[in-house]
C-alpha cells in the first residue's frame, strides 16, 4: 500500500484549498471514490469493507503530519478527515508551489482567462508542457499538463462556458477515465 502518495495526494489538496480560501485551522474533509484510492494506494481491493479495512489498519496514515485521521465509507465513496492540526501542520510546513499560486492567482485575478493566458503560466514554469484539445461531449475543453511532471503531476482539465473559465485538476488514471 503506497500510503506515501496518498498523504501526497491528501497534502496537495489542503495546500490548493488553502490558496484559493485561505488557511483557517478546522477539520477538512476530502472524498474519493474506491477506484481513485485504488490507484493512488497501489492496491486492488474489490469493494469498499477491504478499503476501509486497510485504511483504518494503516499506522503510517495515522503517524503522518495529518494527524488522526478519521475515514469513512459510504458505498464506494470515501470520506478522509483531516483534522484541524493536521491542516495546520500543512498551512506552517509543506511548501506552496510557485505554479500553483501562479495558476490560482490566474484565475483569481479575472473569471474569464483564455488559454494562451492559461498556457502563459504553465510554459513561465516549464516550457515543456502539452495543452491538448478534449474529445467533443466531455466535460471540458482542454486538458494542460507537464509529461514530466515538473514543476507538477496534476492534469488540468479546463473549461469555458457563459464567459467563466474554470479549472479542475486531476491525477492521470483519473483523467484518463474522464476520456
Amino acid at each position: 500500500m503506497n500510503t506515501d502518495r496518498l498523504i501526497k495526494n491528501i497534502t496537495d489538496q489542503i495546500v490548493e484549498a488553502q490558496l484559493k480560501l485561505g488557511y483557517v485551522k478546522e477539520t477538512v474533509r476530502l472524498y474519493f471514490p474506491l477506484n481513485s484510492l485504488n490507484v493512488i494506494l497501489d492496491m486492488e481491493t474489490k469493494d469498499a469493507n477491504q478499503m476501509l479495512e486497510a485504511l483504518q489498519l494503516s499506522e503510517a496514515l495515522q503517524t503522518s503530519g495529518l494527524g488522526a485521521m478519521k475515514i469513512s465509507a459510504r458505498g464506494e465513496r470515501f470520506e478522509i478527515s483531516v483534522p484541524a492540526d493536521g491542516v495546520e501542520y500543512v498551512h506552517k510546513n509543506v511548501a506552496v508551489s510557485p505554479f500553483l499560486v501562479d495558476i490560482i492567482a490566474l484565475f483569481g485575478k479575472h473569471h474569464h482567462c483564455t488559454i494562451e493566458e492559461i498556457c502563459q503560466v504553465f510554459a513561465a514554469h516549464n516550457a515543456n508542457y502539452v495543452c491538448d484539445k478534449m474529445p467533443e461531449g466531455t466535460d471540458f475543453d482542454y486538458a494542460i499538463y507537464f509529461p514530466d511532471k515538473e514543476p507538477d503531476e496534476y492534469y488540468y482539465c479546463i473549461k469555458s462556458e457563459m464567459n467563466h473559465t474554470i479549472y479542475h485538476r486531476f491525477m492521470k488514471e483519473d483523467y484518463l477515465e474522464l476520456l
